[in-house]
C-alpha cells in the first residue's frame, strides 16, 4: 500500500521523540462535492452488464467490515489520468464501468472530511479481469468506535512483555503474520540488568529491552526506538510500506485525531491506572547516568474513542474501557508517549 505521507500529513505534523515504555507484569516494580461526481467514462450499473464494472470493495484491516463514508477515485495507469470518482455505498462498495479488461489501474481512497474534502489514506494498483470483478482493498475505518485490532496477550509467556505484545496486535491488524514470541527471540534487542558491588547495571532502555520479558522479576522495559526498529524490519520484510512512527508530547487531541481516523496507537499507560511510580535506579552502563526504575508502567494499544471513554486492547485483560480523564492522567504522568504505524 503506497500513499500513506499525504494520509500522515493530514493527520498531525511529525514528531521527533523519546518515547517510554514500561514493565508490565502485575509487580511492583481538497476535493469537495466532486467525490460524488461521476466522470463522462463512466454509466450507469443499469446500462451495462456487471461483468464490464469494476467494483472496489472498502473493508477495515483485519476483521473485513465495510468502510463507509470513503470516496474512491479511478486513474489510468500510464496517463495518471482520473477516468472516475464516487463515494461508496452502504455496503462499503464503489462501481466503475467502462473498464478495460487486463488492463491497469490504480485506485485512491480518501477519507470524507466533515468539512467536505477528501484525504488520502489508501493508494493501490489493481489490474481488472472481468471473471473476478469485484476487488477488495483495505483500508482505514475512520467511522469504527473501536477499531478490529486483535487480542493478543503476553501471558503467560511474556509476564513483562507489554510492549512487544502490543505491537504484535497492531503488526497482525495490519495483515502481518507473526507471533509475539518470534519478535521477542528474534527481533527484540536485549540486555541483562545486574548487580556489582550492589547496585544494579542495565541497558540504556532506548536502545535495548532490560532484562527478560519472559521473566516475572528479572524483566523490566523497553522505551520506544527499539520497538519501532522490530516494527520497521518487519514491515520491511514483509514489503510492507507502512512505517511505525515515534511521538512525543501527543495532546489527547491529537492522539485522538489518530484513533478517530481509524490508525490503531501503542500508548504507554500505567498497569493500574494510576500515576506513574518510580523506586531505586540502575546505572546505564558505560556511564555515570542513574535510571529510574518504573515500578507500575504498562503497554496498550489505543482502539476507540466514545462518549468520553477510551477502548483500549490490554495485553493482560483484552479489551477494556477507560474514562477519558483516568486514561489521559496516566498517559500526561508518564510524558505523553505514543506509537503508531501508519
Amino acid at each position: 500500500m503506497t500513499g500513506n505521507i499525504n494520509f500522515i500529513q493530514k493527520l498531525l505534523l511529525p514528531f521527533t521523540c523519546i518515547v517510554i515504555l514500561f514493565g508490565c507484569s502485575s509487580k511492583e516494580h481538497t476535493i469537495n462535492n466532486e467525490s460524488q461526481k461521476v466522470f463522462s467514462k463512466q454509466m450507469s450499473t443499469n446500462e451495462l452488464d456487471v461483468k464490464d464494472s469494476l467494483t472496489i470493495h472498502t473493508v477495515e484491516f483485519s476483521s473485513k467490515n465495510n468502510v463507509k463514508n470513503v470516496s474512491v477515485a479511478l486513474f489510468d495507469f500510464e496517463s495518471g489520468e482520473k477516468i472516475a470518482t464516487t463515494t461508496v455505498n452502504s455496503e462499503g462498495k464503489a462501481i466503475f464501468n467502462m473498464v478495460e479488461p487486463d488492463q491497469p489501474y490504480e485506485v485512491v481512497i480518501y477519507k470524507i472530511e466533515v468539512t467536505g474534502e477528501l484525504s488520502e489514506q489508501t493508494r493501490d494498483t489493481i489490474v481488472f479481469n472481468p471473471d473476478h470483478p469485484t476487488l477488495t482493498i483495505e483500508t482505514f475505518n475512520a467511522n469504527s468506535d473501536n477499531l478490529a485490532v486483535p487480542v493478543v496477550k503476553q501471558n503467560p509467556e511474556l509476564p513483562n512483555g507489554c510492549e512487544i505484545t502490543s505491537l504484535t496486535a497492531i503488526l497482525n491488524y495490519y495483515g502481518i503474520e507473526i507471533d509475539k514470541m518470534t519478535l521477542t527471540k528474534e527481533y527484540l534487542p536485549t540486555s541483562p540488568v545486574t548487580v556489582k558491588d550492589k547496585k544494579l547495571y542495565g541497558p540504556d532502555p532506548n536502545i535495548a529491552y532490560a532484562g527478560d520479558p519472559s521473566k516475572k522479576y528479572d524483566g523490566y522495559y523497553v522505551f520506544a526506538e527499539p520497538i519501532i526498529e522490530v516494527a520497521n524490519q518487519v514491515l520491511f520484510e514483509n514489503n510492507s510500506n507502512f512505517k511505525a512512527l515515534n511521538l512525543s508530547n501527543v495532546s489527547r487531541e491529537e492522539l485522538l485525531s489518530y484513533v478517530n481516523s481509524g490508525v490503531p496507537v501503542l500508548a504507554w499507560t500505567t498497569i493500574d491506572w494510576k500515576k506513574a511510580r518510580t523506586f531505586g535506579h540502575w546505572i546505564i552502563e558505560d556511564t555515570n547516568k542513574k535510571h529510574p526504575i518504573f515500578m507500575n508502567l504498562h503497554a496498550v494499544v489505543v482502539t476507540g474513542y466514545a462518549d468520553g471513554k477510551v477502548t483500549v486492547m490490554n495485553p493482560l485483560v483484552g479489551y477494556e474501557t477507560i474514562d477519558e480523564k483516568v486514561f489521559f492522567s496516566t498517559y500526561e504522568s508518564l510524558g505523553s508517549h505514543a506509537v503508531v504505524i501508519l
